[in-house]
Order: structure tokens, then sequence, then C-alpha cells
């Protein structure tokens, strides 16, 4: 390990990627600091820093970018959206999917045509956001303006566009994928300022049983993710020519064969109840039925809380479920897999070339999203769970530890070790054709 760090820094290639990373990570962050026009900042600094509850799971959901309200609240978010839709519309829209087999040519298409729908995305979400964080905090920002409205939501747009750019300019230096990589700096910044504004030095004894407690989730979580992420179901597939058998592969399937998507869609679907209505009232809370039905979707449906209703955790894990089935569904297709192998002459061994290779490859997928999608729902309620467990929830609920499990969330080290796991990926790789090109 010494001698690969070593090799990194002598590196001149190498160490100019890493150096012009960081400085790309910099300016990043100096945008966290730049709030959106208009808004009344100290009012917003003071609901988040006193208020407790959904406020602050919810600001903390979003890397602290709330607090201040930065124009990168949005985040890498409407990206992310739009490069899922896109990933659907392959399904239905024959020139997508065509495109799609294009490889590197039709890849590069496709990011344009999900870097045109960013734009008009990031604007819905950005006066979708304006309206609700003014629902969660009354004063922060005048929402009776649309013009004030409209131009904030036009800030978070366009620092949202500002982001994609800064992320493509990391991935053309090829030291990691940039929007991965910008997400990752955000959970980092965001599970430290967690840590810093959750821990409650009533004695030492007491930082030092948060720090362990914290220490301990911390690498149980990691642990899981790399064996998560690296098991890998890999099919014998052997190859014939002429009745004699030239070679064997293997075709890799993953533990994990649509990683992060189902959690999105989970989440973006149980909240929107809550979201919509806690929105609508604001505009006639008058009216009884808007204060009945934002009640009730505040007990039922609100998911941005410590302790949430037992409804909003079952449809959580329902949805995650039926999303990890749709997506795998949408992504990997069997019949084609099964005609690629059977065009290769190659076939599975015990297995029928054609419509039962595809039956097989079908059900083990199915077998993989099924458990997936239950380690994903876990992942998901795990900062609610810990919460229940009965030895340590008086601990949890006395206050000096009353928000370190919602701290570190399993989504996030998950994200965090794919990461780390494609830059030492990539820089072993570029070490390696350094090396054989000195030989050659």
């Amino acid at each position: 390990m010494l001698n690969t760090v070593k090799h990194i820094l002598t590196s001149k290639s190498i160490r100019n990627k890493i150096l012009f990373t960081i400085g790309i990570l910099v300016i990043y962050r100096f945008f966290v600091f730049t709030p959106v026009p208009f808004v009344d900042i100290d009012t917003l600094k003071n609901a988040v820093t006193q208020t407790t509850g959904g406020m602050q799971f919810f600001a903390m959901l979003m890397g602290w970018s709330l607090k201040k309200f930065s124009v990168i609240a949005l985040g890498l978010i409407p990206f992310i959206n739009a490069s899922i839709i896109l990933q659907l519309l392959t399904v239905v829209i024959p020139h997508l999917e065509e495109l799609k087999e294009e490889w590197e040519t039709g890849d590069m298409k496709i990011q344009q045509y999900t870097r045109r729908l960013t734009f008009p995305l990031a604007f819905l979400q950005a006066v979708w956001m304006v309206y609700l964080i003014s629902t969660y905090i009354p004063g922060v920002i005048n929402t009776h303006s649309f013009a004030i409205v409209l131009s904030a939501a036009f800030a978070l747009t366009v620092w949202t566009v500002l982001l994609i750019w800064l992320g493509e300019m990391i991935t053309e230096k090829w030291v990691s994928n940039g929007i991965s990589l910008l997400i990752f700096a955000s959970i980092i910044s965001g599970m430290t300022s967690s840590f810093m504004n959750f821990m409650h030095p009533n004695s030492s004894g007491s930082l030092v049983s948060i720090f362990i407690f914290i220490i301990a989730i911390v690498l149980v979580l990691i642990i899981l993710s790399i064996l998560l992420l690296r098991t890998i179901k890999e099919i014998p597939i052997t190859y014939s020519r002429a009745g004699t058998i030239q070679e064997t592969a293997t075709l890799p399937i993953p533990l994990n064969p649509v990683w992060m998507i189902p959690i999105i869609f989970a989440i973006a679907f149980v909240s929107f109840p809550y979201l919509l209505w806690n929105i609508l009232y604001k505009f006639n809370p008058a009216s009884p039925a808007a204060s009945w039905l934002k009640t009730f979707t505040s007990t039922y449906f609100n998911i941005y809380t410590q302790n949430p209703y037992w409804t909003v955790v079952l449809l959580y894990f329902i949805f995650i479920v039926l999303f990890t089935f749709f997506y795998s569904w949408v992504t990997f297709k069997p019949e084609k897999m099964a005609e690629q192998i059977q065009k290769r002459g190659g076939y599975i061994a015990w297995i029928r070339p054609g419509e039962d290779t595809a039956n097989y490859i079908n059900s083990l997928l199915n077998h993989l999203c099924f458990w997936w999608g239950i380690w994903l729902w876990v992942i998901g309620i795990y900062t609610y769970v810990i919460n229940w467990i009965p030895f340590i929830q008086d601990t949890v609920r006395s206050g000096w530890l009353n928000w370190v499990p919602v701290i570190v969330s399993g989504a996030w080290v998950i994200i965090i070790v794919w990461v780390v796991q494609e830059i030492i990926n990539k820089l072993n790789a570029d070490l390696l054709m350094e090396k054989y090109s000195k030989i050659v």
C-alpha cells in the first residue's frame, strides 16, 4: 500500500489529476456558502439550528446545504432523475433503444438528452423546494411574490447545471465519475456537519460513548457494503465450435443489479402526499378539508422524521421491492442476453439455448432482486429501527444520542464505499498503464 501511494505521488499525470479534482471540489463546497437570492438567512439559520424533529432530519438529508439555503440546495437530484427517466424511456421509445445499442456514440447522444431534460426538471423541483421550505419555515422567503419565487428557482436551476458541468470536467480527467464524486463530497460534508451539530458534550464519558457508538455503526455498515457490492453471481458459459469446446467464460450478475435507484423512487412516492398537501395547505389554511388532509398525511406519510408511523415503513418496503423488480425488468433483458449467448455459439450447462436460457437468467435476476430489495429496505429504515431496539432505546432517546443513528445513513455508506472502490480501481489501472508504457 505504501508503494502504491509512493507511485501515485511520484506520477506527474496522476498527481495533476488529483490536484485538479481537489480544486473542483473546493469550488463546489464554496457554493454551499452562497445563499439563494431573497432568502432571510438569519430566520433560516435559527430555524434549522433550534428546531428539532422533521426540520432537523430534512436539513440533514440535504447535506446541510439547507442551513444557508445555498444555491446548490437542489444538488444533482434533477440530473439523477433525468438519467433515470431516460433509462426508462429506452423501453418505450425505439430511437433511444437504438442509441443505447450504439455504445459510445449512442451514450453521448443520450447524455445530451439527459442534460436538456435536467433544466426543466431542475426548475420545477426548485419551485417546489421554495414553497416546501417556506412551509417548514414561514417568513424565510416571500412566496406571495411570484417574481421572487421564480428568481430563487432560476438561481437554484442555474447552479444545478453548473454542478453538472463541474462533474463532467472531473470525468474528463478520468479520476472518477465526476457526478458520483460530487455526491460523495456532499455526503462526507453532511455526515461531518451532522456529527458536529448533534453531539451534546454533557461529559467526557458521553463524548467517548458517542464516538465509539458511531465508529461501531460505521464499521458494520462498511463491512456489509463491501460484501454486498463485491458479491457477484457468475453464470458459466461454454462456447463450442464444430462440436468441440473451445473456451469458457462467465456471465457476471451483481447482487445489486439496480443499485440505489429503488430507494430514490420509494422515497419520492411515499412522501409525495405529505409534501403536496403541506404546500397546498399553505394556500388555503382556513379550509377544514385541507387541514384534515395535512394532519392525515403528516401522520401517515411523513418519512422526513426520526420516528415515522408504521404505515410509512410498510409502504416504504412495498415500493422498494416493487421498484427493484421493475427497474431490473427495464434495465436487464434476459431475452436479449440469451440471444447474444446463442449467437456466439454459447450455452449454459444443462440449460437449453434460447427461451430456457432467458427463463433461467430471469429467475436468477428475480431471486437477486428479492434479496437486494429487502436489503435496501433495511438500509432505508435502519435510522428508524435503531430507535426501536429495547436495550438502546432509552439511551438514544435520553438526548445525548438522540440524533447519532441518523448521522450515519446506510445508503450514504454504500455510496461512499462504491465511490472509493471506483477511485481505487481507476488509480490502479492508471498505474498499470504507466508501468506498461515504461516497459514498452
